[in-house]
């Protein structure tokens, strides 16, 4: 049986999730672009479960025009800065799931994080989309490190069959748990997970023996079940909306997508 533990993300966790989004870190590879599989197979392992899922891609920047339209044109620095956007769910043409580019956006929320603390910038990062909604965020670790220190939250770090795979894979984990997160291994290879194995073991003995971390690795056919009960919410008295300035109480000249 999976169990979370005692920590601060906990009580972040375990809402009923009717009650708001919820959110999931994803640690891109070094090479976003070799991640797309592994990040679209979690996505439908949540959607075969009847979750409703966002991709939000901070490896990606949005667009600097403006667009009309919502759905796959809407970047997340607009719904950020936009009060009249809202329950953002599901994508206006025939895709599985909605698509959101978002590095100036996760910019924008690290400042956030700076400014007022993590639990504020995941409010904020959460606000614009409907309850029972899974955010996943995929973006570079020391991203998510800049945007969630000390929470503790359950962050998935890929491993893939691709060169230089085990040292991707512990720079990440090194990075998000000197943050105060807590990296899992996710490993994803098309000969089958003991293909990996070795990566995994070179990692895991890296990460006991460097940082003192019993790091988890998630086989792939466990990962909805465990990202829907890892998945953390925003704290209950964070407000619906969020704060969509960058710094309470600053005024900002609203930046569209």
């Amino acid at each position: 049986m999976f169990e979370h533990g005692f920590d601060q993300a906990a009580g972040l966790r375990g809402e009923s999730r009717s009650g708001g989004a919820a959110l999931l870190p994803l640690a891109s590879p070094a090479q976003p672009s070799r991640g797309h599989e592994w990040l679209y197979m979690l996505a439908g392992c949540l959607a075969n479960q009847g979750r409703c899922v966002v991709i939000v891609d901070g490896t990606a920047n949005e667009s600097t025009g403006f667009q009309r339209d919502s759905g796959n044109h809407l970047g997340l620095l607009r719904a950020l800065q936009d009060p009249s956007i809202g329950h953002l769910e599901h994508p206006n043409d025939l895709a599985d799931w909605l698509v959101m580019p978002g590095a100036r956006g996760l910019q924008a929320l690290q400042e956030t994080t700076h400014a007022a603390g993590a639990p504020v910038a995941l409010a904020r990062l959460l606000a614009p989309f409907a309850p029972g909604v899974i955010v996943l965020l995929y973006a570079p670790a020391f991203a998510l490190a800049g945007l969630l220190p000390g929470l503790n939250a359950r962050a998935m770090v890929p491993l893939i069959d691709q060169p230089q795979a085990s040292i991707d894979a512990y720079g990440a984990v090194k990075l998000l748990h000197s943050a105060g997160l807590a990296p899992v291994l996710a490993p994803l290879a098309a000969g089958g997970a003991q293909a990996l194995q070795p990566l995994v073991t070179s990692v895991t003995d890296c990460a006991s023996r460097h940082l003192g971390l019993k790091l988890e690795s998630w086989p792939a056919h466990t990962w909805g079940h465990r990202a829907q009960a890892s998945a953390i919410t925003s704290p209950a008295d964070a407000g619906p909306h969020g704060y969509h300035g960058l710094v309470r109480g600053t005024p900002t000249t609203p930046l569209w997508s």
